[in-house]
């Protein structure tokens, strides 16, 4: 009887096992590798994986660093754009990877970036690092301002301010290029002959239509206007599902059959429909010489300075 009685308690430990490893493997089946929640960063820093936070700040150097040094993410690292970026063009390959180096980042680490609510910020760091060969990145759904929220019902939500405490150590991070998620003038300019790719232009109504102030704005002869702040749900801090995302691309002409090339001004907005194109399963790379390179290079003919 006692024996039968250790044979069901063991039965059921290792029948609780079990379903708590299936139910990790379908958590990380159900979450894309593109997004992951506050609650599963949480676990994953409570179990102490490898992963590697990064706070992505903004083109706002100065203030940014004022905000992550008031108070961030416990364990977060702040990365400052203008390190990865040249106005919306990426830095060499070389340069990413020594960067990524002296942050302590390893090839084999899970990178997980939050920005503080405006989105863009995030998934441009995303897509560097999915342009430099790392597959094992995701940006923290909701960012920030999901995790303060949930601080206020669980102190398990920690955050710390000053530039916290990290061991120095050098990161083996290896930058690799990777072409898919990336393309040039020239090949914008190929794909206006050929119709290749379904071009998105991410900019504001005002900025695609050409009567935006303080600069000469417009569009690429073809581009489909999808403004970036039309993907996420702001009140409500989360995208719009694969199900409403497919729908409004759809309903703009984008079809999944036919690759996207996406642009804006600086490449970052592009980013956040870039990224949302990857959720609803879509192929699709930016091109970051955007708006400002294609005005001064393009003939007259592929520029839409003014719709009336």
């Amino acid at each position: 009887m006692i024996f039968q009685r250790r044979r069901a308690n063991c039965s059921i430990f290792v029948l609780s096992t079990l379903l708590a490893i299936v139910s990790l493997l379908f958590e990380q089946r159900r979450r894309t590798d593109a997004e992951v929640s506050a609650s599963y960063l949480l676990t994953l820093l409570i179990t102490q994986r490898k992963v590697c936070l990064l706070e992505a700040g903004t083109d706002r150097t100065e203030s940014s660093r004022a905000a992550y040094l008031n108070e961030h993410i416990e364990f977060a690292q702040l990365f400052y754009y203008q390190n990865i970026s040249d106005n919306g063009a990426p830095i060499h390959p070389l340069q990413f990877q020594q960067f990524m180096r002296t942050l302590g980042i390893d090839s084999d680490c899970y990178v997980i970036i939050y920005d503080r609510g405006e989105v863009i910020w995030a998934t441009y760091g995303y897509w560097m690092f999915t342009l430099f060969g790392h597959d094992k990145v995701s940006i923290l759904s909701g960012g920030f301002e999901r995790w303060k929220m949930l601080q206020r019902t669980s102190a398990q939500y920690r955050t710390v301010n000053g530039v916290g405490q990290f061991v120095q150590r050098s990161g083996n991070f290896q930058a690799k290029w990777n072409q898919n998620v990336i393309c040039t003038f020239d090949d914008v300019i190929t794909n206006s002959e050929l119709q290749t790719y379904t071009l998105v232009d991410a900019q504001n109504a005002e900025e695609y239509n050409g009567t935006g102030k303080g600069a000469i704005f417009g569009h690429i002869k073809s581009a489909i206007n999808v403004p970036a702040d039309t993907v996420y749900k702001w009140t409500e801090q989360r995208w719009l599902n694969s199900t409403e995302l497919q729908k409004l691309f759809s309903q703009n002409g984008i079809q999944r059959s036919k690759a996207v090339i996406v642009y804006c001004s600086t490449s970052v907005r592009a980013s956040m429909i870039w990224f949302a194109l990857q959720k609803a399963d879509y192929s699709a790379m930016i091109y970051y010489g955007s708006w400002p390179e294609w005005l001064i290079k393009a003939p007259d003919y592929l520029k839409i300075t003014s719709v009336i």
